[in-house]
């Protein structure tokens, strides 16, 4: 009975970590489409105070701010990455810390950098999440947000 609820608890997760582009979206051009997610970003996640997701995981507090935006503008090309945006703090929440380690660039102020990975479907087809986390004095953000494509 215990298994079966965990499987079942296991499928509503997955169920929730897919998306689709509406009919509405598939209308826009590439550049339109990410034009609505930049507003969608900034509307839903860019706040102040910074909103603030707890990593089921590690059970650290991360908060997203506009530097994840940022990046993720920047490096979104393809509709699948454009439209994920809208699971940013799902993505956070339930993504598995892979590791940790002091930042390679030694950027002042960043104490270490942590990689999470997380998966979901967009459109049908599978992808896995990457997420950066920077650490700095009393606090932790997200600073980079991307899918990839998991189909060769």
């Amino acid at each position: 009975m215990v298994m079966l609820l965990i499987v079942k608890e296991s499928l509503q997760s997955a169920k929730e970590a897919e998306i689709w582009e509406t009919e509405e979206d598939k209308q826009l051009s590439v550049n339109k489409l990410k034009e609505k997610y930049i507003e969608y970003a900034r509307s839903h996640f860019i706040k102040t105070p910074h909103v603030v997701v707890v990593n089921q995981h590690t059970h650290w507090e991360i908060q997203i701010t506009g530097q994840v935006i940022k990046e993720w503008r920047q490096k979104s090309r393809t509709r699948p990455r454009i439209i994920v945006i809208q699971l940013l703090d799902k993505m956070i929440e339930t993504a598995q810390l892979i590791n940790t380690e002091k930042d390679r660039h030694s950027t002042p102020g960043i104490a270490s950098v942590s990689e999470f990975e997380n998966h979901c479907m967009i459109g049908g087809k599978p992808f896995k999440i990457r997420i950066t986390v920077k650490q700095q004095a009393g606090r932790r953000f997200i600073y980079y947000f991307g899918a990839v494509s998991m189909e060769k």
